[in-house]
């Protein structure tokens, strides 16, 4: 059996995160481990990004995400609460 040696990973830092922290006082990240340190420019690039990956899903998905959003309305009408004419407030 050989024993592989692991390398060294480099230390460099985050491009994302470099910078002074200006928010004091946020936590460190919110959820999905966004950071809450980026300037304001890495978070308009990540914003842009997502955007843009947004209108990729929606078209490749668009039709398909429709049909789910349709469906899920229909079950949420099904699950109406009736109220009898006599217990109506008018």
């Amino acid at each position: 059996m050989t024993n592989h040696k692991r390398s060294k990973q480099s230390r460099r830092p985050c491009p994302l995160c470099a910078g002074s922290r200006s928010n004091i006082g946020l936590p460190i990240a919110i959820p999905f481990g966004i950071p809450t340190y980026w300037p304001p420019e890495t978070a308009l690039a990540i914003l842009e990004f997502v955007d843009e990956m947004r209108g990729i899903i929606l078209g490749v998905y668009g039709t398909h995400i429709q049909e789910a959003a349709r469906q899920r309305g229909q079950s949420a009408l099904t699950e109406r609460v009736v109220i009898p004419d006599d217990e109506l407030p008018f």
